[in-house]
């Protein structure tokens, strides 16, 4: 008995963590869209060609100038990418980040009850051992 309840509340454990794991995942994707809405509000606001940096990748940025800022290209999923002004886009993202804040918030309540759940397997296990003593 005391056996099936350690096993359990290892399975408990390795839930726990991964989820954790993917709750930092997905903060690091809803602060990457949070920093492109920023980036698309500047350029709603800009004129005329724009001058900025762009991430080649590995920490490499190149300067290049923005000739069109008043329409962007949008990833919509499956590698589709979509031509839309700025507005769009900017609203594209925020359903996005609303959509990784709803599954951040159910993983975040996931995670309570698995945390109540092993401290209550953690109690039976006491008493089961306390139990075995006498």
């Amino acid at each position: 008995m005391i056996e099936e309840k350690v096993a359990i509340l290892q399975q408990i454990q390795r839930d726990f963590e991964l989820l954790q794991r993917r709750l930092v995942e997905l903060e690091l994707v809803a602060n990457e869209y949070r920093r492109a809405v920023s980036t698309l509000e500047f350029l709603k606001g800009a004129e005329g060609e724009v001058n900025a940096l762009i991430s080649l990748g590995g920490g490499i940025y190149a300067y290049s100038d923005i000739k069109e800022s008043k329409k962007v290209l949008v990833d919509v999923g499956s590698g589709v990418v979509v031509e839309k002004d700025v507005e769009s886009a900017m609203e594209f993202l925020k359903k996005r980040l609303e959509e990784i804040e709803k599954s951040s918030a159910e993983t975040t309540n996931t995670l309570k009850s698995l945390a109540l759940e092993a401290s209550k397997i953690q109690r039976e296990i006491a008493e089961l051992s306390k139990k075995k003593e006498e």
